[in-house]
């Protein structure tokens, strides 16, 4: 009887411990990091009454009779499963996500905690805000040669110091990168537009833009702020028919244009002269007839000088032009342009017969004219159309043409091209702009025309750099397309230049600096079919020659000098590889640079990695220190010391320390912290479990000493 009675009372005991666990689960309901144990029994000794017997004879065994002596505790275990996590804002309120332990210092050994509320001392030393005990991990070193900080894990843990002055020292720029698009259908674009001849024929007309040396030329150089193009256009056959040049601002507003002079198309004369005073040319010619003639003169590469009406009286013309040089060479073509004979009159309806133009206009006496027929009584045009001129006769025939009327015949031009106008048949023609919209219209039906599309070839964007001492430049890089030149595709010339004038050095592949340092200046690179870039060259303008001069090296470095500022030179390796050209916007831009100005911190915040990111004036960020977390082969194995802390014991294995991310140790989650793992329903249910056990092992002694009254009234 006295066997119940013990068991009862190692059962109350038992379930008293069980009460003491669930109680200090639910008081640490809302403890940072606390983790919650659970208490586990098992029996107590046992009376064997009798023991077990195997079966032998014809006789089966029997089991042995015993009689347990109560219960007794056999572990409380720590339940270290993931807490919830409660968000808090605060930058150094850290929680962790996986098995890993903060590890604290008091200077004397380690300590580890789950509970990530840190803060800093007044020695900016990272501590464990409610112990103020030291946050191991490691504090970034900085090369003194290039001012970068790193962290070594591989190193010894220690002290986080975050000095509230820390500075990052500048740094000059030696690499810049540039990502993303050139747009390949930038310039003037390609169009088609039809017109209509003297018979009512129609004919289609294309015009291609297209860049060259002499159109650079005629600009003083590539990079200034209007573009030069030169124009096609090809007729149905696709047969050249015309050639000129249109000069664009970079809203494609035309400020200039002109015709080149091309084979099909003869002058009325030429003449190859040497300049012997700048700014004018003299040609003389006793044989010219007197008159008005349109004057083109080309240097020795074929770029146009000048061009316009000059009259020539007594065969002597005088040009004038402040482009013309002593000492060169030039090209003089003289075209007819345009005469009139005033008081004809027919000697019958219906025609004009002129017998001999030589002696009423300055005209070569042999060629295919256009002609106007004016009514001078009303001002009227009656006829206008190609005319045959043979030793001077021509006949004009038209039912508009009366007896006895006087009439003006003016000549209007002659196969040669015409300026700014693009002869498409006899009674078609074009007028190219010469100035405003790029409007290409029908000379005789203005309202016909069809107005280019244009996207700038010029495309700047920039990027600041630094030098040794941390001073600013703003580095601009200018693009500039040129499409087809020489055996390159889709090429776009480039320079670099600084906002405060210093002048730039470009270095090709092989050191060489020989460059000069005008604006004209820089590289030019050229994308393949698939808009890849394929060539980077360096690339010169020859003012003298008026042509480019391109290298055979890749050129990818520029230089500057700062001594004015800084210290010395600052040499910058340009990285423009990822450039690409497709038919899209423009979007190229400095993804990178390595510079940087003097930076003092302003913050700093931990990232998932535990690393301490610095945040600088400059509005640069730098790594600070490492946040260093440990891990345990059995972490319920660590023995609990109060305020949160767990130190190793003889179970729990040694403390493996690391960053977070790695070995297992788990990440950080910046701005919260780890609640409490206590479930407060599974404690509750246990609490009552609990209660009702200690009840009934109550009630079993009570129940026990009924008996034992029972057997002592016996006696009575």
């Amino acid at each position: 009887m006295m066997r119940s009675m013990f068991s009862g009372v190692s059962g109350m005991r038992n379930f008293q411990y069980e009460l003491d666990v669930i109680g200090n689960n639910i008081s640490n309901v809302n403890t940072v990091g606390f983790k919650g144990s659970r208490v586990t029994f098992q029996t107590a000794l046992l009376q064997t009454l009798k023991a077990a017997r195997a079966p032998q004879n014809n006789v089966g065994g029997t089991n042995p009779i015993q009689i347990g002596l109560g219960s007794q505790l056999a572990t409380v275990d720590k339940i270290m499963t993931q807490g919830s996590f409660q968000n808090t804002g605060r930058k150094l309120d850290l929680a962790i996500q996986g098995d890993g332990f903060f590890v604290l210092s008091d200077g004397q050994g380690y300590y580890y905690t789950r509970a990530g509320a840190l803060d800093v001392d007044m020695n900016g030393t990272l501590i464990h805000s409610s112990t103020g005990m030291k946050v191991q991990g490691w504090t970034a070193v900085q090369d003194p040669t290039t001012g970068q900080r790193y962290i070594d894990t591989n190193q010894p843990i220690g002290d986080i110091v975050i000095s509230a002055g820390m500075t990052m020292p500048a740094n000059a720029t030696s690499l810049a990168r540039m990502e993303g698009n050139l747009n390949s259908t930038s310039g003037i674009l390609p169009f088609a537009m039809t017109v209509t001849d003297d018979n009512g024929q129609q004919h289609t007309v294309r015009f291609v833009f297209s860049r060259t040396e002499a159109d650079i030329a005629r600009q003083n150089g590539p990079f200034t702020e209007n573009q030069s193009y030169t124009w096609r256009a090809y007729d149905e056959s696709n047969t050249l028919i015309g050639e000129g040049y249109v000069v664009v601002n970079q809203f494609g507003r035309v400020v200039e244009s002109g015709n080149y002079l091309f084979s099909t198309l003869n002058p009325t004369s030429s003449y190859t002269i040497n300049a012997t005073v700048n700014g004018t040319l003299s040609v003389n010619d006793a044989t010219r007839p007197n008159g008005t003639y349109y004057v083109m003169v080309t240097d020795s590469n074929g770029r146009i000088i000048y061009q316009g009406e000059n009259t020539s009286t007594g065969g002597t013309m005088t040009i004038n032009d402040t482009d013309i040089v002593s000492g060169r060479s030039y090209n003089v073509y003289l075209y007819f342009r345009r005469n009139t004979v005033s008081g004809v009159t027919p000697a019958s309806d219906d025609q004009i017969t002129h017998t001999d133009i030589t002696n009423s206009l300055d005209i070569p006496p042999d060629g295919t004219y256009r002609v106007r027929v004016i009514d001078e009584s009303n001002d009227q045009v009656i006829f206008e159309g190609p005319v045959d001129v043979s030793n001077g006769q021509f006949t004009i025939s038209d039912d508009g043409i009366s007896s006895g009327q006087n009439y003006t015949v003016e000549f209007v031009s002659t196969v040669s091209l015409p300026l700014n106008e693009v002869v498409v048949a006899p009674g078609a023609s074009i007028s190219i702009p010469s100035s405003g919209e790029l409007r290409f219209y029908e000379s005789d039906s203005p309202s016909n025309f069809v107005t280019a599309s244009f996207e700038s070839p010029r495309y700047v964007t920039a990027v600041e750099v630094y030098d040794t001492l941390g001073n600013p430049y703003s580095l601009y890089i200018e693009f500039i397309r040129l499409g087809q030149y020489d055996d390159m595709k889709n090429a776009w010339i480039w320079r670099v230049y600084t906002a405060s004038g210093e002048p730039i050095t470009y270095i090709d592949a092989n050191g060489q600096t020989s460059y000069n340092n005008t604006p004209y200046i820089g590289g030019v690179v050229d994308f393949n079919e698939s808009g890849r870039l394929s060539t980077l060259y360096g690339i010169t303008w020859d003012e003298n020659n008026q042509t480019f001069q391109v290298s055979d090296s890749e050129l990818r470095t520029i230089q500057f000098d700062a001594s004015h500022m800084g210290d010395g030179t600052v040499t910058i390796d340009l990285d423009l590889t990822a450039l690409t050209q497709f038919a899209g916007a423009n979007s190229a831009t400095f993804t990178y640079q390595n510079g940087n100005a003097l930076g003092t911190l302003q913050s700093f915040a931990v990232n998932e990695a535990g690393q301490i990111i610095g945040t600088f004036s400059n509005g640069l960020t730098d790594l600070l220190g490492q946040v260093a977390l440990a891990i345990f082969n059995n972490p319920a194995g660590l023995t609990e010391v109060g305020n949160s802390l767990y130190v190793p014991s003889a179970n729990s294995g040694l403390a493996q320390i690391g960053a977070a991310g790695t070995g297992g140790r788990g990440t950080l989650i910046p701005g919260a912290l780890e609640m409490s793992n206590v479930d407060l329903a599974e404690e509750f249910t246990k609490m009552i479990i609990a209660q009702r056990g200690f009840q009934a092992n109550a009630r079993v002694i009570t129940t026990a000493d009924t008996i034992l009254g029972e057997l002592v009234a016996l006696r009575r």
